[in-house]
């Protein structure tokens, strides 16, 4: 609940952690294809 406030009253953080978490989704994504390859 106070998560939303914040990310609601503060634009620029909510890009922020839209950011940071599409970043961890990617590197994430990559590890398990490197796992899958060796």
């Amino acid at each position: 609940m106070l998560a939303r406030t914040v990310l609601r009253t503060r634009p620029a953080a909510a890009r922020a952690v839209t950011r940071v978490s599409g970043a961890a989704m990617v590197v994430i994504g990559a590890v398990l294809v490197v796992e899958q390859l060796t």
